[in-house]
């Protein structure tokens, strides 16, 4: 990415997959804002990163499909994906395989990060 817009979103993922219908309502807030040509900068925290997970299913949890829905994001407007390192390298060890590529940041470096953009919101 070039220079950043003056229309930038900074979504805080903390929800983990599967763990109750708030993931999916995520997903769902990340493609609506996608969709309206929104500059959009994902963080997830912590065990959230799960959700990328290409070979989890959500069936057996009774909850709806689209986890992999993630993966059409950067289709739709500008997205960069973050993950804090000791997660992705967790993901890594246990052959996750994430669906979008994420970009490795600390914890304290994904909290200064975030906070540089023109909009956030914890989800």
């Amino acid at each position: 990415m070039t220079a950043r817009s003056a229309n930038s979103l900074a979504l805080l993922v903390q929800s983990r997959p599967y763990e109750n219908r708030a993931s999916r309502a995520n997903l769902d807030l990340a493609l609506a804002a996608a969709a309206m040509d929104i500059e959009l900068y994902v963080y997830f925290a912590g065990a959230a990163i799960l959700q990328l997970a290409s070979r989890r299913d959500c069936e057996p949890a009774l909850l709806p499909p689209g986890y992999r829905a993630w993966a059409a994001l950067p289709e739709l407007a500008e997205t960069v994906i973050y993950g804090e390192q000791p997660w992705l390298d967790y993901c890594e060890l246990m052959k996750a395989g994430l669906v979008l590529p994420v970009r490795a940041l600390s914890a304290p470096d994904m909290s200064a990060h975030w906070r540089r953009h023109d909009h956030a919101m914890v989800i």
